[in-house]
């Protein structure tokens, strides 16, 4: 049977992973709340019109159209000695929506971390 292996975030090293993956032998879930990777170097060439932004960005399904699942959410917690991630949901609908959106538990052999930081 396949390795379940599960990857937190969508940005240099998990895009870099996801490309790269043997999907016929591991099963593969992608869990970020940002559905594509966007290629930084290039920002200042956008930010001034020499680029168009959709050329620097890359769905995350297309980086590896096998990957078994992605989850569009955030990882809330991780068990290791149960080898579960807890994910929330993004709420795709936040004003039709009053309550949280639903979180999820996904159990994994394997777990990579590469959530990156974010600037305030």
């Amino acid at each position: 049977t396949r390795k379940t292996v599960v990857i937190l975030g969508s940005g240099w090293a998990a895009h870099a992973l996801m490309k790269v993956a043997d999907c016929n032998k591991l099963r593969l879930i992608v869990v970020s709340p940002s559905n594509h990777f966007v290629f930084t170097p290039m920002l200042a060439s956008a930010a001034v019109g020499t680029v168009e932004y959709r050329s620097m960005t890359e769905a995350v399904r297309a980086a590896n159209p096998m990957i078994n699942q992605f989850l569009e959410g955030k990882a809330t917690s991780v068990d290791v000695k149960k080898q579960t991630v807890t994910v929330k949901l993004n709420n795709l609908l936040d004003e039709f929506h009053e309550k949280e959106p639903p979180e999820v538990t996904i159990d994994y052999d394997h777990l990579i971390v590469s959530v990156g930081c974010k600037v305030d």
